[in-house]
């Protein structure tokens, strides 16, 4: 093989070598602002995964009132009706005694 030939192939070898080195160094520094964009982007769904769980626990409470409520709202339409009749009866019965 002649000199020139070989200084040829050397001369690619280094030209691969540093395009080689470049590379490493471009992907190395694609790999760490990839990292911080995958954390950030970790922490948006962990506060999404907090927020959610909020809603629901809020969901539930406002399910177990509204429950609440039409129990209640049922009780005291009971209750009424019962003061109602007896108010009724009451003057039923001193409308006729007086009379």
């Amino acid at each position: 093989m002649s000199e020139e030939r070989i200084n040829d192939i050397q001369q690619n070898i280094y030209t691969l070598h540093e395009r080689s080195q470049k590379t490493k160094s471009e992907l190395e520094t694609h790999e760490a602002v990839c990292a911080i964009r995958y954390q950030g982007i970790d922490e948006k769904l962990d506060r999404l995964s907090r927020m959610v769980e909020e809603n629901n626990k809020q969901i539930a409470d406002l399910h177990r009132i509204a429950t609440e409520g039409r129990v209640g709202f049922k009780t005291t339409m009971f209750l009424g009706s019962i003061i109602v009749a007896t108010a009724g009866f009451v003057y039923t019965l001193m409308s006729i005694y007086k009379g």
